[in-house]
Protein backbone atom coordinates (compact mmCIF):
# COMPACT_ATOMS: atom_id res chain seq x y z
CA UNK A 1 0.00 0.00 0.00
CA UNK A 2 2.90 2.33 0.78
CA UNK A 3 6.41 2.61 -0.68
CA UNK A 4 9.33 5.02 -0.48
CA UNK A 5 10.19 7.14 -3.46
CA UNK A 6 13.53 5.75 -4.65
CA UNK A 7 14.53 9.17 -5.95
CA UNK A 8 14.25 10.50 -2.39
CA UNK A 9 16.98 8.16 -1.07
CA UNK A 10 19.80 10.71 -1.28
CA UNK A 11 17.74 13.04 0.93
CA UNK A 12 17.13 10.55 3.73
CA UNK A 13 19.26 9.31 6.63
CA UNK A 14 20.44 5.92 7.90
CA UNK A 15 20.48 5.54 11.66
CA UNK A 16 23.70 4.31 13.27
CA UNK A 17 23.76 3.78 17.02
CA UNK A 18 26.35 5.69 18.96
CA UNK A 19 27.29 2.43 20.72
CA UNK A 20 28.43 1.08 17.35
CA UNK A 21 30.54 4.18 16.75
CA UNK A 22 32.04 4.09 20.22
CA UNK A 23 32.56 0.35 20.82
CA UNK A 24 32.67 -1.44 17.46
CA UNK A 25 33.98 1.02 14.90
CA UNK A 26 37.47 1.69 16.42
CA UNK A 27 38.53 -1.97 16.24
CA UNK A 28 37.11 -2.66 12.78
CA UNK A 29 38.93 -2.21 9.49
CA UNK A 30 37.64 0.43 7.14
CA UNK A 31 36.18 -2.04 4.65
CA UNK A 32 34.37 -3.82 7.47
CA UNK A 33 32.76 -0.54 8.56
CA UNK A 34 31.86 0.27 4.96
CA UNK A 35 30.07 -3.05 4.50
CA UNK A 36 28.22 -2.68 7.82
CA UNK A 37 26.97 0.82 7.04
CA UNK A 38 25.90 -0.18 3.55
CA UNK A 39 24.07 -3.15 5.05
CA UNK A 40 22.18 -0.85 7.40
CA UNK A 41 21.32 1.34 4.44
CA UNK A 42 20.05 -1.68 2.46
CA UNK A 43 17.97 -2.87 5.44
CA UNK A 44 16.26 0.52 5.67
CA UNK A 45 15.38 0.45 1.99
CA UNK A 46 14.51 -3.15 1.20
CA UNK A 47 14.93 -4.43 -2.33
CA UNK A 48 13.96 -8.05 -2.96
CA UNK A 49 16.29 -8.30 -5.95
CA UNK A 50 19.31 -6.80 -4.21
CA UNK A 51 22.05 -9.47 -4.26
CA UNK A 52 25.46 -9.82 -2.64
CA UNK A 53 27.15 -9.37 -6.04
CA UNK A 54 25.28 -6.09 -6.54
CA UNK A 55 26.40 -4.90 -3.12
CA UNK A 56 30.02 -5.70 -4.02
CA UNK A 57 29.70 -3.71 -7.26
CA UNK A 58 28.16 -0.74 -5.44
CA UNK A 59 31.00 -0.75 -2.90
CA UNK A 60 33.65 -1.45 -5.55
CA UNK A 61 34.85 -4.47 -3.58
CA UNK A 62 35.39 -8.13 -4.30
CA UNK A 63 32.52 -10.41 -3.35
CA UNK A 64 34.91 -12.44 -1.18
CA UNK A 65 35.90 -9.31 0.76
CA UNK A 66 32.23 -8.40 1.31
CA UNK A 67 31.58 -11.92 2.58
CA UNK A 68 34.61 -11.73 4.87
CA UNK A 69 33.34 -8.43 6.30
CA UNK A 70 29.90 -9.90 6.94
CA UNK A 71 31.51 -12.89 8.66
CA UNK A 72 33.42 -10.44 10.84
CA UNK A 73 30.19 -8.75 11.94
CA UNK A 74 28.64 -12.20 12.43
CA UNK A 75 31.39 -12.97 14.91
CA UNK A 76 30.74 -9.62 16.60
CA UNK A 77 27.05 -10.56 16.91
CA UNK A 78 25.68 -7.68 14.81
CA UNK A 79 24.83 -9.79 11.74
CA UNK A 80 23.55 -13.32 11.19
CA UNK A 81 23.16 -15.28 7.99
CA UNK A 82 19.60 -16.56 7.90
CA UNK A 83 19.58 -18.09 4.42
CA UNK A 84 22.10 -19.74 2.11
CA UNK A 85 20.36 -19.81 -1.28
CA UNK A 86 20.11 -16.99 -1.89
CA UNK A 87 22.29 -15.63 0.94
CA UNK A 88 20.32 -13.37 3.28
CA UNK A 89 21.57 -11.48 6.31
CA UNK A 90 19.82 -10.01 9.37
CA UNK A 91 21.26 -7.00 11.20
CA UNK A 92 20.93 -6.49 14.95
CA UNK A 93 21.10 -3.50 17.25
CA UNK A 94 24.45 -3.25 19.07
CA UNK A 95 22.63 -2.48 22.31
CA UNK A 96 20.30 -5.42 21.82
CA UNK A 97 23.21 -7.79 21.23
CA UNK A 98 25.15 -6.53 24.21
CA UNK A 99 22.19 -7.19 26.47
CA UNK A 100 21.26 -10.62 25.12
CA UNK A 101 24.38 -12.12 23.57
CA UNK A 102 27.17 -11.83 26.11
CA UNK A 103 28.64 -15.28 25.41
CA UNK A 104 28.66 -14.66 21.70
CA UNK A 105 30.27 -11.30 22.22
CA UNK A 106 33.06 -12.86 24.24
CA UNK A 107 33.74 -15.40 21.48
CA UNK A 108 33.84 -12.66 18.90
CA UNK A 109 36.17 -10.66 21.11
CA UNK A 110 38.71 -13.49 20.74
CA UNK A 111 38.43 -13.17 16.98
CA UNK A 112 38.87 -9.42 17.16
CA UNK A 113 41.90 -9.81 19.41
CA UNK A 114 43.32 -12.34 16.96
CA UNK A 115 42.70 -9.99 14.03
CA UNK A 116 44.49 -7.16 15.75
CA UNK A 117 47.40 -9.43 16.61
CA UNK A 118 47.70 -10.51 12.96
CA UNK A 119 47.69 -6.87 11.87
CA UNK A 120 50.46 -6.22 14.37
CA UNK A 121 52.57 -9.06 12.91
CA UNK A 122 52.64 -7.41 9.49
CA UNK A 123 52.17 -3.75 10.41
CA UNK A 124 52.42 -1.41 7.46
CA UNK A 125 54.51 -3.90 5.45
CA UNK A 126 51.49 -5.88 4.29
CA UNK A 127 47.80 -5.16 4.07
CA UNK A 128 46.03 -8.27 5.35
CA UNK A 129 42.54 -8.62 3.94
CA UNK A 130 39.47 -9.61 5.89
CA UNK A 131 39.29 -12.81 3.90
CA UNK A 132 42.86 -13.64 4.92
CA UNK A 133 42.04 -13.01 8.59
CA UNK A 134 39.11 -15.39 8.32
CA UNK A 135 41.33 -17.96 6.61
CA UNK A 136 43.90 -17.73 9.41
CA UNK A 137 41.18 -17.94 12.07
CA UNK A 138 40.22 -21.32 10.60
CA UNK A 139 43.63 -22.59 11.78
CA UNK A 140 42.38 -21.87 15.27
CA UNK A 141 38.81 -23.07 14.89
CA UNK A 142 39.12 -25.92 12.36
CA UNK A 143 42.71 -27.14 12.66
CA UNK A 144 42.75 -26.63 16.41
CA UNK A 145 45.92 -24.61 17.00
CA UNK A 146 46.10 -22.05 19.76
CA UNK A 147 45.88 -18.49 18.51
CA UNK A 148 49.29 -17.74 20.02
CA UNK A 149 50.76 -20.73 18.17
CA UNK A 150 49.30 -19.44 14.89
CA UNK A 151 50.88 -16.05 15.51
CA UNK A 152 54.23 -17.72 16.19
CA UNK A 153 53.84 -19.60 12.92
CA UNK A 154 53.09 -16.38 11.03
CA UNK A 155 56.19 -14.70 12.43
CA UNK A 156 58.24 -17.76 11.53
CA UNK A 157 57.01 -17.82 7.91
CA UNK A 158 57.48 -14.07 7.60
CA UNK A 159 61.12 -14.42 8.65
CA UNK A 160 61.69 -17.36 6.34
CA UNK A 161 59.74 -16.44 3.22
CA UNK A 162 59.30 -12.72 3.35
CA UNK A 163 56.37 -10.56 4.41
CA UNK A 164 54.26 -11.44 1.36
CA UNK A 165 54.36 -15.21 1.79
CA UNK A 166 51.29 -17.21 0.81
CA UNK A 167 49.00 -18.14 3.70
CA UNK A 168 47.65 -20.96 1.57
CA UNK A 169 51.10 -22.45 1.08
CA UNK A 170 51.83 -22.08 4.78
CA UNK A 171 48.70 -24.03 5.75
CA UNK A 172 50.33 -27.50 5.34
CA UNK A 173 52.84 -26.44 8.00
CA UNK A 174 49.96 -25.57 10.33
CA UNK A 175 48.35 -28.95 9.65
CA UNK A 176 51.65 -30.72 10.34
CA UNK A 177 51.99 -28.86 13.63
CA UNK A 178 48.58 -30.19 14.64
CA UNK A 179 49.49 -33.72 13.51
CA UNK A 180 52.67 -33.58 15.58
CA UNK A 181 50.66 -32.41 18.60
CA UNK A 182 52.11 -28.91 18.87
CA UNK A 183 49.74 -27.86 21.66
CA UNK A 184 51.52 -25.04 23.45
CA UNK A 185 53.78 -22.10 22.57
CA UNK A 186 56.69 -24.08 24.05
CA UNK A 187 55.91 -26.96 21.69
CA UNK A 188 55.72 -24.48 18.82
CA UNK A 189 59.10 -23.00 19.70
CA UNK A 190 60.75 -26.44 19.50
CA UNK A 191 58.91 -27.35 16.29
CA UNK A 192 59.68 -24.06 14.54
CA UNK A 193 63.31 -24.20 15.60
CA UNK A 194 63.57 -27.49 13.75
CA UNK A 195 61.76 -26.04 10.75
CA UNK A 196 64.16 -23.09 10.84
CA UNK A 197 67.07 -25.52 10.55
CA UNK A 198 65.45 -27.00 7.44
CA UNK A 199 64.97 -23.52 6.04
CA UNK A 200 68.53 -22.37 6.82
CA UNK A 201 69.94 -25.55 5.31
CA UNK A 202 67.88 -25.08 2.15
CA UNK A 203 69.09 -21.49 1.83
CA UNK A 204 72.70 -22.67 2.10
CA UNK A 205 72.11 -25.22 -0.65
CA UNK A 206 70.63 -22.54 -2.90
CA UNK A 207 73.58 -20.29 -2.15
CA UNK A 208 76.01 -23.09 -3.00
CA UNK A 209 74.17 -23.44 -6.32
CA UNK A 210 74.58 -19.71 -6.96
CA UNK A 211 70.89 -18.86 -6.45
CA UNK A 212 69.82 -15.92 -4.32
CA UNK A 213 66.17 -16.48 -3.41
CA UNK A 214 63.90 -18.05 -0.83
CA UNK A 215 63.51 -21.84 -1.03
CA UNK A 216 60.20 -23.14 -2.34
CA UNK A 217 57.95 -25.44 -0.36
CA UNK A 218 58.97 -28.36 -2.58
CA UNK A 219 62.65 -27.59 -1.94
CA UNK A 220 62.06 -27.42 1.80
CA UNK A 221 60.32 -30.79 1.65
CA UNK A 222 63.26 -32.31 -0.22
CA UNK A 223 65.78 -30.93 2.27
CA UNK A 224 63.75 -32.30 5.16
CA UNK A 225 63.67 -35.71 3.45
CA UNK A 226 67.45 -35.67 3.01
CA UNK A 227 68.07 -34.86 6.66
CA UNK A 228 65.19 -36.62 8.40
CA UNK A 229 64.54 -39.73 6.29
CA UNK A 230 67.88 -40.29 4.56
CA UNK A 231 69.93 -39.05 7.55
CA UNK A 232 72.46 -36.99 5.58
CA UNK A 233 74.48 -34.47 7.56
CA UNK A 234 73.84 -30.86 6.46
CA UNK A 235 77.50 -30.44 5.49
CA UNK A 236 77.36 -33.70 3.52
CA UNK A 237 74.48 -32.26 1.48
CA UNK A 238 76.52 -29.15 0.73
CA UNK A 239 79.49 -31.32 -0.26
CA UNK A 240 77.25 -33.27 -2.64
CA UNK A 241 76.36 -29.99 -4.43
CA UNK A 242 79.72 -30.29 -6.18
CA UNK A 243 78.17 -32.97 -8.39
CA UNK A 244 75.67 -30.42 -9.75
CA UNK A 245 78.26 -28.00 -11.13
CA UNK A 246 78.43 -29.74 -14.51
CA UNK A 247 74.68 -29.49 -15.08
CA UNK A 248 71.78 -27.18 -14.34
CA UNK A 249 71.99 -27.04 -10.53
CA UNK A 250 68.66 -27.77 -8.87
CA UNK A 251 67.24 -29.52 -5.83
CA UNK A 252 65.81 -32.18 -8.14
CA UNK A 253 69.25 -32.92 -9.60
CA UNK A 254 70.79 -32.95 -6.12
CA UNK A 255 68.04 -35.31 -4.97
CA UNK A 256 69.20 -37.77 -7.62
CA UNK A 257 72.83 -37.40 -6.53
CA UNK A 258 71.99 -38.06 -2.88
CA UNK A 259 69.74 -40.97 -3.81
CA UNK A 260 72.62 -42.55 -5.71
CA UNK A 261 74.93 -42.05 -2.74
CA UNK A 262 72.35 -43.66 -0.50
CA UNK A 263 71.81 -46.59 -2.89
CA UNK A 264 75.56 -47.20 -3.13
CA UNK A 265 75.93 -47.21 0.64
CA UNK A 266 78.47 -44.39 0.48
CA UNK A 267 77.64 -43.05 3.93
CA UNK A 268 75.85 -39.97 5.22
CA UNK A 269 78.65 -37.96 6.84
CA UNK A 270 80.58 -35.13 5.27
CA UNK A 271 83.82 -37.13 5.28
CA UNK A 272 82.18 -40.10 3.61
CA UNK A 273 80.49 -37.99 0.95
CA UNK A 274 83.72 -36.09 0.24
CA UNK A 275 85.55 -39.38 -0.20
CA UNK A 276 82.87 -40.60 -2.56
CA UNK A 277 82.89 -37.35 -4.52
CA UNK A 278 86.68 -37.52 -4.81
CA UNK A 279 86.47 -41.10 -6.01
CA UNK A 280 83.80 -40.04 -8.47
CA UNK A 281 86.01 -37.25 -9.82
CA UNK A 282 88.95 -39.64 -10.13
CA UNK A 283 86.72 -42.10 -11.96
CA UNK A 284 85.53 -39.34 -14.31
CA UNK A 285 89.10 -38.33 -15.09
CA UNK A 286 90.11 -41.94 -15.71
CA UNK A 287 87.13 -42.44 -18.01
CA UNK A 288 88.03 -39.29 -19.96
CA UNK A 289 91.65 -40.44 -20.23
CA UNK A 290 90.61 -43.81 -21.65
CA UNK A 291 88.11 -42.28 -24.11
CA UNK A 292 90.73 -39.79 -25.25
CA UNK A 293 93.25 -42.56 -25.96
CA UNK A 294 90.58 -44.68 -27.58
CA UNK A 295 89.46 -41.79 -29.77
CA UNK A 296 85.82 -42.09 -28.71
CA UNK A 297 83.65 -39.06 -27.93
CA UNK A 298 81.01 -39.61 -25.24
CA UNK A 299 79.35 -37.41 -22.65
CA UNK A 300 80.60 -37.82 -19.09
CA UNK A 301 77.83 -40.15 -17.81
CA UNK A 302 78.11 -42.48 -20.82
CA UNK A 303 81.90 -42.50 -20.62
CA UNK A 304 81.76 -43.40 -16.92
CA UNK A 305 79.26 -46.20 -17.53
CA UNK A 306 81.50 -47.67 -20.23
CA UNK A 307 84.60 -47.27 -18.10
CA UNK A 308 82.93 -49.10 -15.23
CA UNK A 309 82.37 -52.08 -17.53
CA UNK A 310 86.09 -52.12 -18.28
CA UNK A 311 87.07 -51.58 -14.65
CA UNK A 312 84.96 -54.56 -13.61
CA UNK A 313 87.39 -56.75 -15.59
CA UNK A 314 90.84 -55.15 -15.31
CA UNK A 315 92.67 -52.42 -13.35
CA UNK A 316 93.15 -48.95 -14.80
CA UNK A 317 96.75 -49.47 -15.97
CA UNK A 318 95.72 -52.51 -18.00
CA UNK A 319 92.72 -50.63 -19.40
CA UNK A 320 95.07 -47.91 -20.69
CA UNK A 321 97.20 -50.50 -22.48
CA UNK A 322 94.11 -52.03 -24.08
CA UNK A 323 92.87 -48.59 -25.15
CA UNK A 324 96.23 -47.87 -26.76
CA UNK A 325 96.06 -51.12 -28.74
CA UNK A 326 92.46 -50.54 -29.84
CA UNK A 327 93.21 -46.96 -30.87
CA UNK A 328 95.66 -48.25 -33.49
CA UNK A 329 93.02 -50.17 -35.42
CA UNK A 330 90.62 -48.97 -38.07
CA UNK A 331 87.79 -51.01 -36.60
CA UNK A 332 84.72 -49.11 -35.47
CA UNK A 333 83.65 -51.38 -32.61
CA UNK A 334 86.40 -50.09 -30.33
CA UNK A 335 84.39 -50.49 -27.12
CA UNK A 336 83.54 -54.09 -27.99
CA UNK A 337 87.16 -54.73 -28.93
CA UNK A 338 88.26 -53.29 -25.59
CA UNK A 339 85.95 -55.57 -23.66
CA UNK A 340 87.09 -58.65 -25.60
CA UNK A 341 90.74 -57.74 -25.16
CA UNK A 342 90.45 -57.12 -21.44
CA UNK A 343 88.56 -60.36 -20.83
CA UNK A 344 90.93 -62.38 -23.03
CA UNK A 345 93.91 -61.07 -21.06
CA UNK A 346 92.18 -61.91 -17.82
CA UNK A 347 91.57 -65.47 -18.99
CA UNK A 348 95.27 -65.71 -19.78
CA UNK A 349 96.07 -64.60 -16.23
CA UNK A 350 97.31 -61.19 -17.37
CA UNK A 351 95.91 -58.86 -14.73
CA UNK A 352 98.66 -56.32 -14.05
CA UNK A 353 100.61 -53.81 -16.09
CA UNK A 354 103.94 -55.67 -16.07
CA UNK A 355 102.52 -59.00 -17.22
CA UNK A 356 100.48 -57.34 -19.97
CA UNK A 357 103.45 -55.32 -21.21
CA UNK A 358 105.59 -58.46 -21.31
CA UNK A 359 102.84 -60.27 -23.20
CA UNK A 360 102.44 -57.44 -25.70
CA UNK A 361 106.16 -57.24 -26.30
CA UNK A 362 106.32 -60.99 -26.87
CA UNK A 363 103.24 -60.90 -29.08
CA UNK A 364 104.62 -58.15 -31.31
CA UNK A 365 108.00 -59.82 -31.53
CA UNK A 366 106.46 -63.15 -32.53
CA UNK A 367 103.95 -61.59 -34.90
CA UNK A 368 106.60 -59.64 -36.77
CA UNK A 369 108.86 -62.71 -36.92
CA UNK A 370 106.04 -64.76 -38.42
CA UNK A 371 105.46 -62.04 -40.99
CA UNK A 372 109.15 -62.22 -41.92
CA UNK A 373 108.80 -65.97 -42.38
CA UNK A 374 105.71 -65.43 -44.54
CA UNK A 375 107.58 -62.94 -46.70
CA UNK A 376 110.56 -65.27 -47.01
CA UNK A 377 108.52 -68.27 -48.15
CA UNK A 378 106.11 -66.25 -50.28
CA UNK A 379 103.01 -66.97 -48.19
CA UNK A 380 100.29 -64.35 -48.21
CA UNK A 381 97.95 -63.67 -45.32
CA UNK A 382 98.00 -62.47 -41.73
CA UNK A 383 99.51 -64.48 -38.90
CA UNK A 384 97.06 -66.44 -36.80
CA UNK A 385 97.29 -67.68 -33.24
CA UNK A 386 98.18 -71.12 -34.63
CA UNK A 387 100.95 -69.59 -36.77
CA UNK A 388 102.41 -67.84 -33.73
CA UNK A 389 102.20 -71.01 -31.68
CA UNK A 390 103.89 -72.96 -34.45
CA UNK A 391 106.65 -70.39 -34.72
CA UNK A 392 107.28 -70.54 -30.96
CA UNK A 393 107.72 -74.30 -31.28
CA UNK A 394 110.24 -73.86 -34.10
CA UNK A 395 112.17 -71.29 -32.07
CA UNK A 396 112.45 -73.87 -29.34
CA UNK A 397 114.25 -76.11 -31.80
CA UNK A 398 116.47 -73.69 -33.76
CA UNK A 399 117.54 -70.14 -34.39
CA UNK A 400 115.56 -67.48 -36.22
CA UNK A 401 118.25 -67.43 -38.93
CA UNK A 402 117.79 -71.14 -39.58
CA UNK A 403 113.98 -70.80 -39.74
CA UNK A 404 114.29 -68.04 -42.36
CA UNK A 405 116.68 -70.23 -44.39
CA UNK A 406 114.06 -73.01 -44.29
CA UNK A 407 111.45 -70.51 -45.40
CA UNK A 408 113.60 -69.70 -48.44
CA UNK A 409 113.68 -73.39 -49.28
CA UNK A 410 109.86 -73.52 -49.05
CA UNK A 411 109.52 -70.63 -51.49
CA UNK A 412 110.12 -73.01 -54.40
CA UNK A 413 107.53 -75.56 -53.20
CA UNK A 414 104.27 -76.24 -54.92
CA UNK A 415 101.08 -76.14 -52.88
CA UNK A 416 101.08 -75.02 -49.24
CA UNK A 417 104.40 -73.38 -48.53
CA UNK A 418 103.74 -73.43 -44.79
CA UNK A 419 103.15 -77.19 -44.77
CA UNK A 420 106.35 -77.70 -46.75
CA UNK A 421 108.21 -75.37 -44.40
CA UNK A 422 106.98 -77.28 -41.35
CA UNK A 423 108.12 -80.62 -42.87
CA UNK A 424 111.57 -79.17 -43.58
CA UNK A 425 111.96 -77.83 -40.03
CA UNK A 426 110.66 -81.06 -38.45
CA UNK A 427 113.11 -83.07 -40.61
CA UNK A 428 116.01 -80.87 -39.54
CA UNK A 429 114.91 -81.09 -35.91
CA UNK A 430 114.75 -84.88 -36.04
CA UNK A 431 118.15 -84.92 -37.70
CA UNK A 432 119.57 -82.72 -34.96
CA UNK A 433 120.38 -79.87 -37.33
CA UNK A 434 120.83 -76.64 -35.39
CA UNK A 435 123.46 -74.83 -37.49
CA UNK A 436 123.02 -73.04 -40.78
CA UNK A 437 126.05 -74.86 -42.22
CA UNK A 438 124.46 -78.22 -41.42
CA UNK A 439 121.25 -77.21 -43.17
CA UNK A 440 123.11 -76.08 -46.29
CA UNK A 441 124.77 -79.50 -46.53
CA UNK A 442 121.38 -81.17 -46.76
CA UNK A 443 119.80 -82.02 -50.10
CA UNK A 444 117.85 -79.04 -51.30
CA UNK A 445 114.23 -79.50 -52.42
CA UNK A 446 113.52 -79.39 -56.11
CA UNK A 447 112.61 -75.94 -57.24
CA UNK A 448 109.30 -75.46 -58.99
CA UNK A 449 109.47 -74.62 -62.68
CA UNK A 450 110.71 -71.11 -63.12
CA UNK A 451 111.58 -70.98 -59.42
CA UNK A 452 114.78 -69.87 -57.87
CA UNK A 453 116.42 -70.75 -54.57
CA UNK A 454 118.01 -67.90 -52.63
CA UNK A 455 120.20 -68.40 -49.59
CA UNK A 456 119.41 -66.77 -46.28
CA UNK A 457 122.41 -64.55 -46.71
CA UNK A 458 121.05 -63.37 -50.04
CA UNK A 459 117.56 -62.69 -48.60
CA UNK A 460 117.12 -59.00 -47.91
CA UNK A 461 115.66 -58.46 -44.44
CA UNK A 462 112.56 -56.27 -44.51
CA UNK A 463 112.33 -53.08 -42.54
CA UNK A 464 108.72 -52.75 -41.37
CA UNK A 465 106.98 -49.42 -41.56
CA UNK A 466 105.16 -47.84 -38.65
CA UNK A 467 101.89 -48.76 -40.30
CA UNK A 468 102.91 -52.40 -40.40
CA UNK A 469 103.96 -52.29 -36.77
CA UNK A 470 100.64 -50.77 -35.76
CA UNK A 471 98.79 -53.42 -37.76
CA UNK A 472 99.97 -55.94 -35.17
CA UNK A 473 97.19 -54.54 -32.97
CA UNK A 474 94.63 -55.78 -35.47
CA UNK A 475 96.02 -59.30 -35.09
CA UNK A 476 96.03 -58.94 -31.32
CA UNK A 477 92.40 -57.80 -31.19
CA UNK A 478 91.25 -60.37 -33.73
CA UNK A 479 92.83 -63.14 -31.67
CA UNK A 480 91.07 -61.82 -28.54
CA UNK A 481 87.75 -61.68 -30.37
CA UNK A 482 88.05 -65.26 -31.53
CA UNK A 483 89.13 -66.38 -28.09
CA UNK A 484 86.01 -64.81 -26.64
CA UNK A 485 83.86 -66.59 -29.24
Amino acid sequence: MFEWDRDALPFGVTAVENRFVMEYLPAAKGDFVKVYLWGLFACAHKDADYALETMAQDLMMAVSDVEAALRYWERRGLVSRISEKPPQYRFYSPTQRQQSGGALFQADSAYVDFSEAVYAVFGDDRKVSAAEISFLWEWVQDIGLQAEVVLMLLNHCKAQRGVHFSFKKAEPLAVRMKEEKVLTPDDAEIFLRHDQAVYDGSRKVLSRMGKRRFPSDDELSLYEKWTEQWKFEPQAILDACKATTGADPSFKYLDGVLNNLRAQGSGRTSVQVQQHMQQGEEERQKAQQVMRILGVTLDAPAAIRLYREFAAVQPHEVILLAADECSRTKRRAKAEDMQNLLEAWKEKGLTDEDSVRAYLEKFRETNLAVKEVFAACGHTGKPTAADRQQYEQWRGWMSKELILFAAEQARAAEGSKLNYLNRVIETWHEAGITQLSQAKAQKKPEARRGGKTVSAQQYEQRSYTEEELLAVSDDLIEEARKQRG
